[in-house]
């Protein structure tokens, strides 16, 4: 058997083009959920059973069910009750709802991580409970929970591949077809791993620059 890449290449701009979908939806996801899971971090530090019962249950849900089982929910049970998602707004759905039950956890780490004097002082100056989460809290978290979100966020994109299972046109799912017509396993899929690759490295380097330059202080 003989291993030639040369046959890869005319798909290329395919993949390209795939993995810039894998891309987008892992950065909507992404940001969609990390927004979700403060305030469900929030909701579940607040003391207020009403709403740290209903966060902790979503969390626990959401950590203990594979995405794949929470995507085919999301694109095909709610279609049996005429909730329709196409593929693309399924799995941004499905991304941005597992993703906020991690980063939850994550930022709730990243609270409790900063010193109660420090709140308490902010407090004493005068300062509103907002100013107070926004300056004295939430800045310091994030910087401290830096590498666990950016971690996150790689293995979003990594989990980005569930998405070929429901037609949605990513990386998987066009290497999957590339090799339907090529027959060239190995090579079809060492091109989409050296892609999924250099973008993970790419999303880790830019955490580290990101955590020498917006956060010196």
């Amino acid at each position: 058997m003989t291993f030639y890449f040369g046959d890869i290449l005319p798909y290329l701009p395919v993949l390209l083009h795939a993995l810039w979908i894998s891309v987008y939806v892992t950065l909507i996801g992404f940001a969609a959920g990390s927004v979700a899971g403060v305030l469900i971090s929030l909701a579940r530090s607040s003391g207020v059973r009403a709403l740290s019962a209903p966060a902790g249950v979503y969390i626990e849900i959401f950590r203990n069910t594979p995405l794949l089982v929470q995507l085919y929910l999301i694109y095909f049970g709610l279609g049996q009750v005429g909730i329709n998602f196409n593929p693309f707004w399924s799995a941004v759905v499905g991304l941005t709802l597992n993703n906020a039950a991690y980063t939850a956890e994550i930022f709730r780490a990243g609270f409790e991580s900063v010193p109660a004097g420090q709140r308490e002082a902010a407090s004493a100056l005068g300062m509103s409970p907002v100013q107070n989460f926004r300056y004295v809290v939430l800045k310091p978290a994030v910087r401290n929970v830096l590498p666990s979100l950016t971690n996150q966020l790689i293995v979003l994109f990594l989990f980005s591949s569930v998405g070929s299972v429901i037609a949605l046109p990513e990386l998987t799912n066009e290497l999957s077809n590339i090799n339907s017509l090529t027959n060239r396993t190995l090579e079809t899929f060492t091109y989409g791993a050296v892609l999924y690759y250099l973008v993970s490295v790419a999303m880790a380097m830019s955490s580290r620059l990101a955590e020498k330059t917006l956060f010196r202080w």
